[in-house]
């Protein structure tokens, strides 16, 4: 079963990974150069895949928004939560987790995803039914961050967290609630899972119960409550700073 990726630095960055079986290469005639497109096939050419060339109004039939690059691609490769912290050990870093609490939104998604690859987390925890997925949206969205990181879908959130609980993570909660602390007043270093709730509905019950702790973001203004990926932003960057921005070793 195959996908089109669409988007220029989705299609470099799937190409750079190279994480997923790649089928073809589509450029729209007359594509103007650029650093990015030159990326793209010098990437391409190391692995002997040759372009081809469609009109315009065909490359928009698969997607608007193409840049007029598709690459044609297999299934997302998602792993298990073991495979999240040998990689983690591997690097000789205290795991650093990300949860999505049935975030439908893609752009959503997208965002806080190119955030979390950003800052360094090993891996991402999203349930399998009622959320985004790793669709070429959320690939577009993220600027081609999906192909670098290590998902694990799971059937049920609590039960992961309470593994992760197991192997000494901290779970902490962003949610506005009344025994969240602030989230600079936080001990956010070490080892950590950080679970971000749905657009409006915030995190579900079980798992809020489930976590160790809440955190909250300061709010001043008459909207008190933040986009799901603006949130989440927020909180990766506040993890990073108290883990003391530590990048991650090269494998």
């Amino acid at each position: 079963m195959s996908e089109y990726l669409y988007g220029r630095n989705a299609v470099r960055e799937t190409l750079r990974a190279r994480r997923r079986h790649i089928h073809k290469l589509i450029l729209a005639d007359n594509l103007e150069k650029s650093a990015v497109l030159n990326d793209i096939l010098t990437l391409a050419g190391r692995i002997g895949l040759r372009p081809t060339r469609w009109s315009r109004k065909k490359i928009n039939s698969i997607a608007r928004g193409t840049q007029g690059v598709v690459l044609e691609v297999g299934r997302y490769p998602t792993v298990e939560l073991e495979d999240v912290l040998g990689h983690a050990k591997k690097l000789k870093n205290e795991p650093f987790i990300l949860i999505l609490d049935h975030i439908e939104d893609p752009h959503n998604v997208g965002a806080i995803l190119r955030t979390a690859e950003i800052v360094g987390v090993h891996g991402v925890i999203l349930p399998k039914q009622r959320a985004a997925q790793i669709t070429p949206t959320v690939a577009n969205v993220s600027a081609g961050a999906t192909e670098h990181m290590r998902i694990v879908q799971t059937a049920n959130l609590v039960q992961s967290l309470k593994k992760l609980k197991k192997q000494n993570i901290w779970v902490s909660g962003v949610e506005h609630a009344p025994n969240a602390i602030f989230f600079h007043q936080a001990n956010l270093g070490g080892a950590i899972a950080l679970v971000i709730g749905s657009e409006g509905k915030g995190m579900s019950r079980l798992v809020q119960q489930t976590c160790d702790f809440l955190i909250k973001i300061p709010m001043q203004g008459q909207v008190n409550s933040l986009n799901a990926s603006v949130a989440g932003g927020l909180a990766l960057y506040e993890v990073w700073r108290a883990r003391g921005f530590a990048p991650n070793k090269s494998e």
